[in-house]
């Protein structure tokens, strides 16, 4: 049986170590002081509030001699849990990874924002950390939804003790992986913005709500979720994004289902999908280019698809409850790029954007236009750092924060105001 005293100095070993992870994101001594990882301060912290959970039914367990010869093993669950969420963040402490790691949390912030602010203000929502950037050996980006089990997600090795499989049964944060290549190839980073239309889905209790509106059109129910983070991305990301969701889909392993055999399945076929996408653009009013890539021009006919424009009219002409009854076109990011913003890059000059999602849109029209010349002009490179001169300073956390207590507090102000109101003419 292991010491007490030397299992004592194992869990101060993890506590520890979280505590100096910590440090990386927020100096309690100098609270205003510039940290590596301030933009992961809420993730960090919850991370660290979660593990803490299983030191302390370790100490516990230690006190009382219940159970102290499985705690080495419990104190290892521990570290393989932390293991998966470490490796994120000391990506983000290599200079190889951590500026497309940091410009697409960027863009997956960009996306989240808006829809996580608007909740807030309606009072029935809580802060929620935003999603994290990952890179994955799958060969397609994916969602991983907060609440989900992550435990197939861990590295090799499994769960050993009771205590560590309940920690791996509901994931803190939403994450979203990328193919590893996608760090050397920046036009897709656009797909963050699909996955993060996922986690708006998601976190804001959105599928009984889009279901109800897309009763009434042909749309199977099993497409809803992709078809509602192909328009949130065509939004966030304007003409950009249905070329580079073509050209995504177009390498991956599996060739894309048939309409019959895509019933069953989450994923449309890519025609379908690049009708719904184009759609969403005509009716947010971006303007279309004056020639498509092939790949989509061949999905579209020269007239209005009526079946994609009733299904994009459903989840953009009215608000979501969710979100004080605000429209989808409202709460996204808007990036009317044009071939001008690409030809920019393509000069060896910025595009001359504001917004993270415009910057890589822009990139990747680039890339379109001509791959030789993107990678001649680093366009790539240059694109990650226009986006990161975009970021402001300081946690997300905080800020957003703030300006959501001071909304909520306005709105629940004017709610007893309409209630005395009412009560004062009964």
């Amino acid at each position: 049986m292991t010491p007490p005293a030397e299992l004592e100095s194992l869990l101060d070993g993890l506590g520890d170590e979280l505590a100096a992870w910590r440090r990386l994101a927020f100096d309690e001594k100098a609270p205003l002081k510039k940290t590596p990882l301030e933009k992961h301060r809420s993730q960090l912290r919850t991370v660290e509030a979660m593990l803490n959970e299983g030191i302390t039914t370790a100490r516990a367990e230690l006190a009382t001699g219940s159970d102290a010869a499985g705690l080495p093993v419990l104190v290892l669950d521990l570290h393989h849990v932390w293991d998966y969420f470490r490796s994120k963040f000391a990506l983000r402490r290599l200079d190889e990874y951590r500026g497309y790691l940091d410009a697409a949390d960027e863009l997956a912030w960009a996306c989240y924002e808006g829809p996580l602010n608007a909740a807030l203000v309606t009072g029935d929502a809580r802060p929620k950390e935003p999603p994290l950037v990952s890179f994955s050996r799958d060969p397609a980006p994916r969602a991983h939804r907060r609440g989900g089990q992550y435990r197939d997600l861990l590295p090799r090795g499994g769960m050993h003790t009771r205590a560590g499989v309940q920690l791996v049964r509901s994931l803190p944060f939403p994450v979203i992986d990328v193919p590893w290549y996608y760090g050397s190839h920046v036009p897709a980073v656009l797909t963050v913005a699909h996955e993060v239309g996922h986690h708006i889905e998601d976190d804001f209790a959105l599928t009984e709500t889009l279901a109800t509106r897309l009763a009434g059109t042909s749309l199977p129910e099993a497409w809803i979720g992709e078809v509602f983070a192909d328009v949130c991305a065509s939004l966030a990301c304007g003409v950009a994004y249905p070329a580079v969701l073509a050209d995504v889909v177009g390498t991956l392993m599996n060739p894309e289902p048939t309409v019959e055999a895509a019933e069953l399945s989450p994923h449309p076929p890519l025609d379908t999908r690049l009708r719904v996408c184009c759609a969403a653009l005509d009716l947010a009013g971006h303007e279309r280019p004056k020639t498509w890539p092939a790949r989509i021009a061949e999905a579209l006919s020269d007239d209005p698809d009526p079946s994609s424009t009733k299904v994009t009219s459903a989840l953009l002409d009215d608000g979501y409850p969710q979100f004080a009854h605000r429209r989808l076109p409202d709460l996204l990011p808007s990036a009317p790029v044009t071939q001008m913003h690409a030809d920019r890059l393509l000069a060896g000059i910025p595009s001359g954007l504001s917004v993270v999602p415009g910057v890589f849109a822009a990139a990747a029209l680039a890339f379109l236009t001509c791959p030789a010349e993107y990678r001649s002009r680093r366009v790539g490179t240059r694109a990650v750092t226009e986006a990161l001169a975009l970021r402001p300073e300081g946690p997300r956390a905080e800020k957003r924060t703030a300006a959501a207590t001071t909304g909520t507090q306005l709105l629940r102000a004017l709610r007893a105001a309409d209630s005395e109101q009412s009560a004062a003419t009964e």
